[in-house]
């Protein structure tokens, strides 16, 4: 097998001599170039592999060294550097074309996962152009507010890039459409997109579903799968509830994130994938960090760029649209329905709603009207197992009819399922427990 040529840009001669000491020790062939002509000049005429460069050289601009090699060589994967990291910059990189935007120093560990990743399909194949930004989000965001205006702007950038995004936002907000259409609008669009929430599965079968297992690995292992990371090679793996993943398994996950590693359960032979991460959680993983529940190492590797979700509560513009879109499409599903239209009156009250479900409460809230309608109209007492009374209300006086915080955590436990349509899965994630709790409290009450 050839050996992969480096060219090192860099205008810090000892940072450049030191990565490329670094890389030639792993056995790459290394070129440094300390200015950008020379490093443009080394790409014109030398067979580069990939590229990496500092996000600005002396003499240039920012970017423009990499919008200049992507110009002579628009698939040879740049990897940029940067003293100073930053989001923005970060989503600026990306829509330069670089495949992955990184701090300095560089950890060599990362470094090296990520050149194995973007050498590992030279030229990349034959792949479809990305989709444009209207047909990214046709049918999928509904983006009258301008918060979800900028959201798919950012989505359309983070799209054409190869990098591992988290995305961020409470439950029902819409995370996995987010995946979805960066998975749509990249490179990797024609090849599977794989969708796993970590925290439905239980822990013991996680690992087997996501890494896979070999024949008699374990008790009713009579036959060998290959895995949910095996399924998505070539295209998108999205992680789901990426906090709430067993800390035993992340160490695993880490290894697919820097070199594209896999092990099944039992087996004694490493696999290799190509495949695009997007993690999503509505938790704060920095809590989970420092709480022992997450490695930190892990949220630094899935954290490279970050897109929140928005709930519904900051984005009310988007409404109106969403429930004419999900009026339509429960009218397409229940035939048998009078429901046709809601009025004013009764669009009202969700424009007031509190939405703690976000959008797929809203979804659930349309679909329940619509099967158990008997008028054309959709009319405000429609919407009364909403319960829109200020939170308060819900809750007795302490001095008329006190109560113990045994049956208050009851009410409010009816008061969620019943806004949840009796889902025990969106109540748990509502309540911010685990659905195990959620079934321990319902016992409880009998």
């Amino acid at each position: 097998m050839d050996m992969i040529r480096v060219l090192i840009a860099d205008d810090n001669a000892q940072s450049a001599l030191l990565l490329g000491g670094s890389l030639t020790h792993e056995r790459y062939l290394c070129e440094v170039a300390p200015s950008g002509d020379k490093a443009l000049d080394v790409v014109r005429h030398l067979a580069c592999d990939i590229v990496i460069c500092d996000v600005r050289m002396a003499g240039m601009s920012e970017f423009e060294l990499l919008d200049q090699i992507k110009n002579l060589q628009p698939r040879l994967p740049v990897i940029v550097g940067s003293d100073k990291t930053s989001i923005l910059e970060a989503i600026e990189a990306v829509r330069h074309g670089a495949f992955q935007y990184l701090e300095k120093p560089f950890n060599n560990t990362d470094l090296l996962g990520l050149i194995v990743q973007a050498t590992a399909n030279p030229g990349g194949g034959s792949t479809p152009p990305p989709r444009s930004l209207p047909d990214l989000v046709k049918g999928e965001l509904v983006q009258a507010s301008a918060l979800m205006r900028e959201l798919v702007e950012s989505i359309a950038l983070v799209a054409r890039s190869h990098a591992t995004v988290l995305i961020l936002g409470e439950s029902g907000t819409g995370k996995e459409r987010v995946a979805r259409a960066i998975h749509a609008g990249s490179p990797r669009a024609s090849q599977p997109f794989i969708a796993v929430n970590t925290s439905a599965i239980p822990e013991r079968l996680l690992e087997s579903e996501v890494f896979g297992h070999v024949r008699g690995s374990f008790t009713g292992a009579t036959q060998a799968r290959r895995g949910l990371l095996l399924e998505a090679h070539g295209g998108t793996l999205l992680l789901d509830e990426i906090g709430d993943m067993p800390i035993a398994l992340q160490p695993k996950l880490l290894r697919v994130l820097q070199f594209g590693e896999i092990r099944p359960v039992g087996g004694d032979r490493i696999g290799h994938v190509d495949i695009r991460v997007i993690a999503a959680t509505h938790r704060n993983l920095s809590v989970l960090v420092h709480e022992g529940r997450f490695r930190e190492d892990l949220r630094y590797r899935l954290n490279v760029i970050p897109l929140v979700v928005p709930p519904l509560r900051d984005r009310r513009e988007d409404i109106l649209p969403l429930v004419q879109q999900f009026l339509q499409e429960a009218r397409a599903r229940t035939v048998t329905s009078p429901v046709e239209s809601i009025s004013d009156e009764a669009m009202n009250v969700l424009n007031q709603g509190a939405w703690p479900g976000n959008v797929r409460e809203l979804e659930n809230a349309i679909e329940r009207v619509v099967v158990l309608g008997r008028e054309a109209t959709i009319v405000p007492r429609d919407f009364a197992f909403l319960n829109t009374n200020p939170p308060g209300e819900m809750w007795p006086s302490v001095e008329d009819s006190p109560v113990t915080l045994k049956e208050m955590n009851q009410r409010y436990l009816d008061r969620v399922l019943a806004r949840t349509s009796g889902d025990k899965v969106r109540a748990a994630s509502i309540l911010d427990i685990n659905l195990s709790t959620l079934y321990r409290w319902e016992r409880a009450k009998r």
